[in-house]
């Protein structure tokens, strides 16, 4: 019982996380030529934002692990 138990906590976490993600990119968005990372608030370098990634390098990496982690 404690193994369902904690894979719904963690299913939770994962589902509160994508949805702070969510709210945290529909602010970066509204305000144009930000150069924060969206999930942390970590400046991204220009070279990395020319290239169109929203995550700094950390947070791109977390956010694979995630979804290697929970794939269907």
């Amino acid at each position: 019982m404690a193994d369902e138990i904690d894979f719904a906590n963690d299913l939770m976490d994962v589902e509160v996380s994508r949805a702070i993600s969510r709210m945290r990119q529909q602010t970066a968005q509204s305000s144009e030529g930000s150069k924060t990372c969206v999930e942390c608030g970590d400046t991204i370098p220009d070279a990395r934002k020319k290239l169109g990634f929203k995550l700094c390098v950390p947070c791109a990496e977390e956010s694979e692990r995630q979804k290697h982690l929970y794939a269907d």
